[in-house]
């Protein structure tokens, strides 16, 4: 693996119905160290995050950029970092960057000049399932949200290549476990 692409509400931080500002961000329990274990394994570490909100008038570019300040000031004091971040500002399910859409991934893909074989996509919905796998990268699905069994209702396609785990830390061990194989 040379690239880790993360979905960015409900997988680094606990997700309400809108994070609308820095004081609204919270990591979730060992999102911190997962991403400090992604840079001290030199991998490149990126961000890719729908945030609808903006075009709905829930908070500016601005605040967005202010959340994600938050963040990575606190993930650089701890031993993280993030190399880039994008994300979709829109609400419209057919603009190509909007997950399910892949564009997103791939633009990070080839921003980094990296093959989708030598990507994974970690996320929390089967909409990043959906987008991980239209963009070829292995995937991962933190399962924090729904009831046992919710998630196993995706297609089949998608279950098939597809790892479960509970949190964003787990996933780290379970991509360390995939490199010494």
């Amino acid at each position: 693996m040379k690239l880790i692409i993360l979905d960015r509400d409900g997988v680094i931080n606990k997700e309400l119905k809108w994070v609308e500002n820095p004081e609204e961000f919270e990591f979730i329990d060992g999102a911190i160290e997962a991403i400090a274990n992604f840079k001290k394994a030199g991998y490149i570490t990126a961000i890719a995050t729908n945030q609808s909100h903006i075009d709905r008038g829930r908070f500016t570019v601005a605040d967005l950029e202010a959340i994600h300040d938050k963040m990575l000031k606190e993930l650089r004091a701890n031993g993280g970092d993030i190399d880039k971040i994008v994300y979709c500002p829109s609400f419209d399910n057919n603009d190509p960057r909007r997950k399910p859409n892949p564009g997103m991934l791939l633009e990070l893909l080839a921003h980094f000049n990296v093959e989708p074989n030598e990507a994974v996509f970690i996320g929390d919905y089967e909409r990043d399932m959906q987008s991980g796998y239209d963009a070829g990268c292995h995937l991962i699905l933190v399962e924090n949200k729904h009831g046992d069994g919710e998630y196993h209702n995706m297609p089949d396609y998608l279950k098939e290549k597809t790892t479960f785990v509970k949190t964003l830390l787990e996933a780290s061990r379970v991509i360390e476990k995939w490199e010494q194989v």
